[in-house]
């Protein structure tokens, strides 16, 4: 053995499993019964100690067959557990048939098919998880940036949700008193002074608007940036996809106009998630495929965040410029590319001059796309961030605060009371409090089976 494989053995080796094991889970009442029809193992599966991974046989209990002659089998007893209920789950080795075969057997004993984001929605109704966590889940797993990955974990344990929580049992406690007012209005009860009263909702509805002020860095961090890369043919829009993705996905060849077609890949610019999109090169077309690639690079342009206009800057620049009449507005990003061959205009007007080849000026362009993308100073740091549900409630939360501001003050109390109910409905919503059975199969509904 060489030193170099001794120094590799010395430490542990790591492997995403993929499709070479496959967990199933079940959960509900039965699910211990049910797992145990199809796994056998020296201790069985309802006396096996809690959350340890014990080694068994799974079989069809059907035919007797063996599915899997080593499956580990761990059982999670409600109420800790991720549903809150009993919770098993079973590794199987194997490829796709395997756990195609296990899922047989246990459908034919008792058990049935998950609905899209049921495990995580039991959690919800069980209080495992408030909603706000529970739409984390499915953003971590749908994730495409470290940044996207970073705020869906900080939502999952509950920084979200708990800044929400509070304004919510303010508003409550404000609202509280001023019923009491209504029902007792005879009484001198220890009611607070209207004026801070209104100065604690003063500083919900701040805390709303900083909320609010978050809502452009979940989207995108959510949905990421539509980033298309137009221009004029040869002037290296495949090579800058290929090197913004880190991989060869577009052709790059010498001959003006190989790519007929858009391109799309994901990847990530200083954290952002980005759709990349790699257009047919723009220029008068030589055939019918050119010119209806051309069309459809019109319609990206058109569909954009933001688009990088792809000039070479060893030829003409002039005859290189977006089309008049396209679509481009305040997205278009100028960019010189070929910066490294001789007599390039290195001064190009409002232009940022780069060499895909030579890896030159990529630095200053990425951070003229972070900019266009208007996160706004902090995003990074920040351990909340609102996605378009959550901000529409608190948007309509803040909107009746400011509303019952005014009525405190006034000693309108009955109106008061009224926006201050649509303040706690709309807060409720967020967390899932309030929300109502039809929203909640919304949400679910877009989550993958098996989460």
């Amino acid at each position: 053995m060489s030193e170099q494989e001794k120094h590799g053995a010395e430490k542990p080796i790591a492997a995403l499993a993929g499709a070479s094991i496959s967990i199933i889970r079940l959960s509900g009442a039965n699910a211990v019964a049910a797992a145990a029809t199809v796994w056998r193992g020296k201790t069985p599966l309802a006396a096996c100690a809690p959350r340890r991974l014990m080694l068994g046989e799974l079989q069809n209990p059907a035919t007797g067959a063996v599915i899997d002659p080593e499956c580990l089998a761990v059982v999670m007893p409600g109420p800790h557990s991720y549903t809150g209920e009993d919770v098993v789950e079973l590794q199987c080795h194997g490829g796709p048939l395997t756990a195609k075969l296990a899922m047989e057997a246990l459908l034919a004993n008792g058990a049935r098919m998950a609905q899209p984001g049921e495990f995580t929605k039991r959690a919800f109704l069980n209080g495992r998880l408030d909603l706000t966590q529970a739409e984390a889940v499915a953003d971590l797993v749908s994730a495409t940036s470290r940044s996207a990955q970073r705020l869906a974990a900080a939502h999952l344990q509950g920084r979200l949700g708990k800044v929400v929580e509070n304004l919510y049992h303010v508003v409550v406690e404000i609202l509280a008193e001023t019923e009491s007012r209504l029902d007792f209005p005879e009484e001198q009860l220890d009611w607070q002074d209207p004026a801070a009263l209104a100065d604690r909702l003063a500083e919900t509805e701040r805390q709303l608007a900083d909320l609010l002020s978050t809502q452009r860095t979940g989207e995108v961090l959510h949905d990421g940036i539509r980033l298309i890369i137009a221009g004029p043919p040869n002037a290296g829009k495949s090579s800058l996809l290929n090197r913004m993705a880190g991989q060869e996905r577009a052709i790059v060849t010498e001959i003006p106009g190989t790519t007929r077609d858009a391109i799309e890949v994901m990847a990530e610019v200083r954290g952002i998630p980005v759709r990349l999109v790699d257009t047919a090169g723009v220029r008068q077309a030589q055939d019918v495929i050119e010119r209806l690639g051309i069309g459809r690079s019109k319609d990206y342009v058109a569909s954009a965040d933001i688009v990088l206009w792809l000039i070479d800057c060893s030829q003409p620049v002039p005859p290189q410029m977006p089309p008049p009449d396209w679509d481009i507005g305040g997205k278009l990003l100028l960019v010189a590319n070929k910066a490294d061959l001789p007599g390039a205009v290195l001064d190009v007007p409002h232009a940022i001059t780069i060499s895909v080849k030579e890896e030159l000026g990529l630095e200053a362009l990425y951070d003229a796309i972070e900019e266009a993308a208007a996160l706004g100073e902090g995003w990074r740091e920040s351990a909340v961030a609102v996605n378009v549900r959550q901000s529409d409630l608190m948007r309509q939360a803040e909107e009746a605060c400011h509303q019952a501001i005014g009525l405190l003050l006034a000693n309108e109390w009955e109106l008061a009371a009224a926006e201050l109910h649509g303040t706690v409905h709309a807060l409720g919503q967020v967390i899932g409090k309030t929300a109502s059975p039809d929203l909640l199969d919304l949400i679910f509904s877009k989550f993958c089976i098996g989460k």
